[in-house]
């Protein structure tokens, strides 16, 4: 038994017990230091992940570690952080500091953890299903708020029908391999076909994609802000490594796989830009905003190719920063009275908070894809990919979807700064969290589009 290769999700789950202990004797007033004691248990995580002796396998070979998937186990802690540091202060103000939200974050994290080091489809399909009803319950937690109870419940509907095909379509490739790990042997059966497209079929409501993606703009909406960034966050990360392990190893067997993931791309990037257009509430505007990424996203996965697979993975976890920086600042303004989410309440806002309105709209830019944010790095470099693989049709698709998008990223900057203020509200207070929440995906954000070399070389290494 190789406990090193362990060592990451042994410190977490710990952490989740001793937390999980202390909440039971402790009243919601402790709720900040119960948040702060996960942060730490989470600082304690990404710390291990440096002590893991890689490449290694445990468990009878059934979990391994390699240098890709501490990655992203150490973009996804690190990013859970600073949901949780972001979350508390809204939490306590909007009358709901459950002492289960701390924990059940690192539930959720401990799922996509182990689903990315898993190395058959059983063991991945148990790291899914941790994290997925744990979410599931997190979209529910703001007291007296029956959007956020219909979101739960349309998301825990939905999701039951991804795990369900996740399910059959892992028994259509064991019954036509005879194997459930992430190499099986093609040998030709429409039932091993079908088992991969329920595979997809099922990865792709994860990832918000069309036509999957009806859960998406209820549960991002009813959820509570903080919440709301975490699901546009964490699992696309966790998600998107495991689409592309998969990809290369399961995926890539079925020939017409580059169809099937064509078709989900385009229809995911021009239904979610078009959708947008239509929404009323930037905080539904970024739901179907990610649901055109996630179109953008699966464009990458159509071909088996290290550089395109890489600027992939780089694009979602430059993605995940701006998003995470764009929803921090909507928490922050959603502890105003009557706040909405509204596009109403953001006209003039800049006149109000120029700070705040000045970072939405850098966000904004990194969303559009603008130099020099990172997004533009990642969008580029899929481009680049595309045309490399010799798919240019999807290339010059993925280009007008990416300028079509444009537009509704553009509209809330100008009713932040050209309109003048109509809607009166009450003061906001920035808590520390929050700041280093901003500070720190505003830093990213430039930095990584200014030296995108850094992390595109770890990725190139490891992938």
């Amino acid at each position: 038994m190789n406990w090193n290769a362990l060592v990451p999700e042994i410190v977490l789950s710990l952490g989740i017990l001793l937390v999980f202990t202390l909440e039971l004797f402790l009243r919601e007033r402790y709720h900040k230091a119960l948040t702060v004691l996960s942060f730490l248990v989470l600082a304690a995580s990404a710390i291990s992940v440096f002590f893991v002796n890689f490449p290694a396998r445990t468990l009878f070979d059934g979990f391994s570690v390699d240098g890709f998937n501490l990655i992203a186990k150490f973009l996804m802690i690190a990013v859970t952080g600073f949901v949780l540091l972001s979350s508390y202060d809204y939490f306590s103000r909007k009358g709901s500091p459950y002492g289960e939200l701390p924990y059940l974050y690192l539930i959720a994290l401990l799922g996509f953890m182990v689903m990315l080091s898993s190395e058959n489809l059983a063991i991945i399909f148990v790291g899914i299903e941790l994290a997925s009803i744990t979410m599931y319950i997190l979209v529910g937690l703001f007291r007296k708020e029956y959007m956020s109870k219909e979101g739960a419940f349309k998301y825990l509907v939905i999701g039951t029908a991804g795990t369900s095909m996740f399910v059959l379509g892992s028994a259509l490739v064991y019954g036509a391999s005879g194997s459930i790990t992430l190499s099986p042997e093609n040998t030709g059966d429409p039932i091993f076909a079908l088992g991969v497209l329920f595979l997809i079929s099922a990865l792709a409501l994860k990832v918000s994609a069309v036509p999957f993606h009806f859960w998406t703009p209820d549960a991002y909406e009813g959820a509570p802000t903080p919440t709301t960034s975490f699901l546009a966050t964490v699992p696309k990360i966790g998600f998107y490594f495991l689409f592309v392990k998969l990809t290369i190893y399961l995926f890539s067997t079925l020939p017409s796989w580059k169809l099937i993931m064509g078709v989900i791309a385009i229809a995911s990037m021009f239904y979610g830009s078009f959708m947008a257009y239509a929404q009323r509430s930037v905080k539904r505007l970024l739901a179907y905003s990610s649901v055109a990424h996630a179109g953008y996203f699966t464009v990458a996965l159509t071909s088996v190719d290290r550089i395109l697979l890489s600027a992939l993975l780089f694009y979602v976890v430059v993605y995940a920063l701006a998003t995470l920086g764009a929803f921090t600042v909507l928490s922050v303004l959603e502890k105003k009275e009557g706040w909405t989410h509204h596009f109403e309440d953001f006209k003039g806002l800049f006149r109000d908070h120029p700070v705040l309105s000045s970072l939405l709209a850098l966000f904004m830019f990194a969303l559009i894809g603008i130099p020099p944010m990172a997004v533009f790095v990642g969008k580029l470099g899929i481009f680049m990919g595309l045309v490399r693989s010799g798919e240019m049709l999807l290339a010059i698709l993925f280009a007008l979807a990416s300028l079509i998008a444009a537009g509704y990223y553009i509209k809330v900057i100008v009713y932040m700064f050209l309109y003048e203020r109509e809607r009166g509200f009450g003061g906001v207070r920035v808590s520390a969290g929050e700041s280093l929440t901003l500070v720190v995906t505003c830093v990213g954000t430039v930095a990584l589009g200014l030296f995108p070399g850094t992390l595109m070389g770890l990725l190139l290494r490891f992938l």
